[in-house]
């Protein structure tokens, strides 16, 4: 696999060959904790299956493995790494990272979780331990190019948890070696930023993400959080918005979030400059199986029954709706000039920031745009700012990947209405007005 880089623009993630690198990240928190070697491999193919190219898990943390076996030797109060025998933990974690590769996928890796155990005393209180913890796992993983580094894990960073960071970050480089650097970002609380949380940025981070989280309610607005990234001339995520099947406001008599407003949070970051997206799913996240009370987890599931929702466990919810179309989206963002998309909100002449409406959100490249109605609104746009000559329109499906030909027209201001409207059904209208070899009329689909 390749390695990853930051695009010249400062903008976009890329391969080291140039290509663009799409951030497609599902949430997986307990992957080496909870999952055997088998399972490991079924949920991997399954992701790769559904187009995530990146799997967000943490190393480090207070849970055995699937055989008893934890990350620490007893007394779990210092740096002293149980990795003997191929039931370790490590040898877990070994695994994890090999069997994503094989897929094409890389292991977005916390090293720990809100930097420190919760059973028992902390280990990382101070610089010096977390960077020979940050430098054991540098070397560990320095010959994978599939590991992106996630400082952080939903953490509300005090200011003497700076040094934990710093430490973390410089001794995975050291172990690392400089020539072969993997990329470092941040996991935020939500809902929140890496600029706000670390009260500035730093330069040990290649990009920065935010959590949008699952506290916001309907007022879900994740393009706001970027607002202190976008001076900072990085590239920025949403590493965790909203989670399929998540009650909104952890109020278990509240409404749960479903695909479209997984996919309303979505294309709205992307259009608003993101290098990618992630996703995530509370029982996949922590691995759940019936019944779904284990593992201190069963607030999140309340009455699923009630709601209609599956209560299979983890198998049958990687399976759900808003998992199975994000693909759509980076299908869509790589069919186009990936480095020249950037928003664009002036394109829209009836676009307002009222949530409950549905916004209506826009992002162009140099003769083409994007604009994305969640509620299937009309859009009320501006043709004549991507061509001079001649535009040709059409109708982009987030629920299936289809683009349907809507039509050619000379450039002016022009009123789209989508085929159907309502929550669920949301609709991308995609205007090229490039020199290109139009030779298809009517269904085109991006797979």
């Amino acid at each position: 696999m390749e390695k990853l880089r930051i695009h010249e623009s400062g903008r976009f993630l890329e391969y080291e060959s140039g290509k663009p690198f799409f951030y497609l990240g599902d949430t997986a928190w307990d992957l080496v904790h909870r999952l055997t070697k088998d399972e490991i491999e079924l949920y991997l193919s399954v992701r790769a299956s559904q187009g995530f190219n990146v799997i967000q898990c943490v190393a480090l943390s207070e849970w055995a493995n699937k055989h008893g076996r934890y990350a620490l030797k007893e007394p779990r109060d210092r740096l002293d790494y149980d990795d003997e025998g191929e039931y370790s933990f490590w040898a877990g974690l070994d695994f994890c990272v090999e069997c994503a590769e094989k897929y094409g996928i890389y292991i977005g890796m916390l090293p720990l979780w809100n930097t420190s155990y919760t059973d028992g005393p902390m280990v990382f209180q101070s610089y010096e331990p977390a960077f020979e913890y940050g430098r054991f796992l540098g070397d560990r993983y320095k010959n994978h190019n599939n590991i992106i580094w996630i400082l952080g894990g939903d953490v509300k960073a005090e200011p003497f948890m700076d040094p934990v960071f710093k430490g973390l970050a410089e001794g995975i480089k050291a172990g690392e070696k400089e020539d072969n650097h993997h990329l470092i970002t941040f996991h935020p609380r939500g809902p929140s930023d890496t600029v706000s949380e670390l009260k500035g940025d730093r330069d040990y981070l290649d990009f920065l993400g935010c959590q949008s989280g699952h506290t916001v309610g309907w007022s879900y607005e994740p393009y706001k959080l970027f607002e202190k990234l976008i001076p900072t001339g990085k590239p920025y995520i949403d590493l965790e918005p909203h989670y399929e099947d998540h009650v909104a406001n952890w109020v278990p008599e509240f409404k749960r979030y479903d695909a479209s407003d997984i996919r309303q949070g979505a294309y709205e970051s992307v259009f608003a400059g993101a290098c990618g997206q992630g996703y995530g799913n509370p029982i996949v996240a922590f691995f759940l199986y019936e019944p779904l009370t284990q593992y201190g987890c069963d607030f999140y599931f309340g009455n699923l029954i009630e709601d209609g929702l599956d209560t299979k466990g983890w198998h049958h919810a990687l399976r759900h709706e808003g998992a199975e179309s994000l693909k759509h989206l980076k299908n869509l963002r790589l069919s186009r000039p990936y480095f020249e998309l950037r928003p664009s909100p002036e394109l829209v002449l009836n676009s307002d920031d009222d949530y409950l409406f549905g916004r209506i959100s826009a992002a162009r490249g140099d003769d083409y745009a994007f604009v994305y109605s969640p509620l299937g609104r009309e859009i009320q746009v501006d043709c004549s700012q991507i061509n001079k000559q001649f535009i040709r329109a059409s109708w982009f499906n987030p629920r299936t990947g289809e683009e349907k030909l809507i039509c050619y027209q000379k450039p002016r201001k022009s009123v789209f209405v989508p085929e159907t409207s309502g929550k669920g059904q949301d609709w991308v209208l995609i205007l090229d007005g490039g020199k290109r070899d139009w030779k298809e009329i009517g269904q085109i689909t991006h797979e």
